[in-house]
């Protein structure tokens, strides 16, 4: 595979370099004192120098830069917290050299600026969670320029899946379905739902509302009020909400959300004015959505894994790159599962 080769190559060069310098630092180290001849033999010799090198030179050569999307919105803390734990084992394993969380606040113009940092700061392995499809897309393309490893987590930009060194995430025009799916189920007779985007031009926001488009449609007796670019935050759906209810009144039926801080809190403000009859939905599976599920304040969510995301990215995409072990690797994997969680399964996510 012609990605593969390339890996390949790239691993050879930190590998070579790597040896180079783990030599280089040996020389500079104070000389021991030589055991007695009848104790070592140049074969017992020879077998420690060749076991130790390797994780030597990974360990001087790797840095990794985790380019995180944000560290505010809930599901990101978690992936962010999960992330910090394995990126620390592998440190502690000698696999790295080091990290570094570069905090993007959701802007790709940022996130772009923090790989320039991360690469004049010597780091050479890219970890990414993209804030937008096409403006963080440079950071895929400008690693492979510079033979950089990138693995894209969670969601895709527009050269992933052809430049990236790999890609762990879900299918997001399956959970738009879901979503639409269930809307279906509680409504049948249809009826003026709105849609509550995530921010416009990220590929989550992309796919899920295709998905709900593919579902909410006039043959199932459902018309649009719209979609708002809401940007994942809870404030503006509630916002856009209070329009859509003053505007559709009792025809609005059930509001779609791209996330799980929006679906809550425009669950809980038509509840607030007596409007529990609305449907509402979103993705992730917070625990705050989760407790409401379960005390009954909001039908369901669409549980995205997102550790179960980060957890293939970096101990099986990721390691097999450091490692060279890559044959037999998916590389690329799209179909972790989401998962609807209503009342009857809630307990088998709702954890502490």
């Amino acid at each position: 595979m012609k990605k593969r080769n390339v890996l390949a190559v790239i691993l050879a060069a930190v590998m070579v370099t790597g040896m180079l310098s783990a030599c280089g630092g040996k020389s500079q180290e104070p000389a021991e004192a030589p055991a007695p001849a009848e104790t070592e033999t140049p074969a017992e010799s020879e077998g420690e120098d060749e076991a130790e090198a390797p994780k030597a030179a990974a360990a001087s050569e790797i840095k990794v830069a985790y380019l995180a999307k944000n560290v505010v919105d809930a599901f990101h803390v978690t992936m962010n917290a999960y992330v910090g734990e394995q990126l620390d084992a592998m440190k502690a394993e000698g696999l790295i050299a080091d990290w570094q969380l570069f905090d993007a606040t959701t802007d790709p113009v940022l996130q772009c600026s923090e790989l320039e940092d991360a690469i004049n700061n010597g780091f050479n392995f890219v970890l990414m969670q993209p804030c937008e499809a096409a403006g963080s897309d440079p950071v895929v393309t400008r690693c492979a320029e510079e033979g950089i490893p990138c693995v894209v987590i969670n969601s895709t930009t527009e050269s992933t899946m052809e430049k990236a060194s790999g890609y762990s995430g879900s299918d997001d025009v399956q959970a738009g379905e879901m979503m639409g799916e269930y809307i279906n189920e509680k409504v049948p007779e249809g009826g003026t739902y709105v849609h509550m985007q995530g921010r416009l031009g990220s590929s989550a926001q992309i796919d899920r509302g295709q998905g709900i488009a593919n579902t909410m449609t006039a043959d199932k007796g459902w018309t649009s009020g719209g979609d708002f670019a809401a940007e994942w935050l809870a404030e503006k759906a509630v916002a856009f909400a209070t329009d859509a209810l003053t505007q559709y009144g009792d025809k609005l039926k059930a509001i779609v959300c791209d996330n799980d801080d929006m679906s809550s809190a425009v669950q809980a403000y038509c509840n607030s004015v007596n409007r529990e009859d609305i449907v509402c939905i979103g993705v992730d599976g917070n625990k705050g959505p989760l407790t409401m599920v379960k005390e009954g304040t909001l039908g369901a969510t669409v549980f995205q894994d997102g550790v179960a995301q980060c957890d293939y990215a970096i101990n099986t995409i990721a390691r097999a790159i450091i490692t060279g072990e890559t044959e037999g690797v998916e590389m690329y994997k799209t179909d972790i599962p989401f998962v609807l969680v209503t009342s009857e399964n809630v307990d088998q996510y709702l954890t502490d």
